[in-house]
């Protein structure tokens, strides 16, 4: 397949195109700047054609007419006009994927949430990619426009920082774990999170390209298998690096004052999502699922932190 990635040198990007390259497909990845790509290997990025524009610049441009892809992966859309734009450009047939988000998913009707959970966020970020999800599947059922919506987790890789267990990312937090002492917690450590390896995530893209006929005007869930406590998080990182968990529980009071408004505001968007979702989808129609655990993303980042 000839496939063009828009926002292809970023954390998805990164491990899709990786991904790509493996199974001979022709990839053309755009971006806007010149810095490499994660973890960056010569014998891929070789094989990769690359097109340095901002997406105003591809929209205006004839690439679409000259290379006829067979896929369009956007990365990058946050509101609804940016996809249409992108949309209309589509004459060819192409299988357009968009990635959105489990923000989307905000007050929690049932647990875990699958695809069929309504779009209920209140954010501008959640609330455009549910937008932009409603807007392609009515092309889709309407015959107009072949398409899948991906929606991920905290989207992570050892290359960059995941989010931490107290859903922020202060890297003081995992060299504390690394070294067996102490880290607080608020509300007893029980909000859950919901990470996802960008090579899963990866995995379910190609999976929705290659097997579009199943995939077309359909969403899934890109996240680990199951989601994660603060405490759970903590513990397990603390058990897996040869320590007794050291967490000390406080106050909502404490954690801000202590960790600094920047982190607290951040975490406290991670909490109040609290994630738990499926992705039975997924795994049953497209035989796709997640190989990392939350637990095993974290590991992962710490070892390539602190024993490289």
């Amino acid at each position: 397949m000839k496939i063009l990635i828009i926002g292809g040198c970023g954390h998805i990007g990164s491990y899709l195109v990786k991904e790509l390259v493996a199974n001979e497909h022709e990839v053309f990845v755009v971006s806007r700047g010149n810095r490499l790509p994660y973890a960056y290997d010569e014998s891929v990025w070789s094989k990769v054609k690359t097109l340095r524009a901002s997406r105003e610049e591809l929209l205006q441009s004839d690439i679409f007419e000259k290379e006829k892809f067979d896929a369009v992966c956007d990365l990058v859309s946050f509101e609804i006009s940016q996809v249409q734009a992108l949309v209309e450009k589509l004459i060819h047939g192409e299988f357009f994927l968009h990635v959105g988000s489990i923000w989307t998913y905000e007050n929690k009707i049932y647990l875990p949430v699958d695809e069929n959970h309504p779009h209920n966020a209140t954010s501008a970020y959640g609330k455009g990619k549910g937008e932009i999800e409603e807007y392609l599947i009515s092309l889709s059922k309407a015959g107009k426009l072949r398409c899948s919506i991906v929606h991920p987790g905290h989207i992570s890789a050892k290359e960059w920082r995941p989010v931490n267990p107290q859903g922020n990312l202060d890297e003081s937090v995992y060299e504390k774990i690394y070294k067996g002492e102490e880290i607080i917690l608020p509300f007893y450590g029980l909000p859950t999170f919901q990470h996802v390896h960008a090579a899963d995530l990866s995995a379910i893209i190609t999976a929705c390209l290659t097997q579009s006929d199943k995939a077309n005007g359909e969403a899934f869930i890109a996240v680990a298998r199951t989601c994660m406590t603060m405490r759970a998080m903590s513990e397990e990182l603390y058990t897996r690096f040869g320590h007794e968990p050291n967490i000390r529980y406080v106050s909502e009071k404490e954690f801000r004052e202590t960790v600094g408004e920047e982190n607290y505001e951040i975490s406290m968007d991670h909490i109040f999502h609290s994630p738990c979702c499926s992705v039975e989808k997924s795994v049953n129609l497209l035989g796709v699922a997640p190989k990392y655990t939350i637990a095993d993303i974290l590991e992962e980042y710490m070892k390539y932190t602190y024993e490289k």
